[in-house]
C-alpha cells in the first residue's frame, strides 16, 4: 500500500466519522407509539421521556441485556 492509498483510506475514515457525528446530531422522528419488537403500545411515560423510543420498556430491557451479554462474550455468542 503506497502513501496515496494510506491517505485515501484515512480521508475515508475521517469522512465516515464526520457523517456519523452529523447523523447523531439530527433530531429523530417521533415514535409511532408501537413497539417495533413486540407490536404492543409503548408506555406513555417512556414516550414522554423519549419521544423517539422505538421499543417498549420490556423490549428495550431485553435488547440491553442481549447487548451486554454479547459484549461480555466478546462477540462469540
Amino acid at each position: 500500500m503506497d502513501e496515496i492509498d494510506v491517505a485515501n483510506e484515512r480521508a475515508e475514515q475521517i469522512t465516515n466519522r464526520a457523517i456519523q457525528l452529523v447523523l447523531r446530531s439530527l433530531p429523530q422522528a417521533p415514535s409511532s407509539g408501537i413497539c417495533r419488537a413486540c407490536g404492543e403500545p409503548i408506555e406513555r411515560t417512556r414516550l414522554r421521556a423519549n419521544p423517539s423510543a422505538p421499543t417498549c420498556c420490556d423490549c428495550a430491557a431485553e435488547e440491553d441485556s442481549e447487548r451486554q451479554r454479547r459484549r461480555k462474550l466478546g462477540g462469540r455468542g
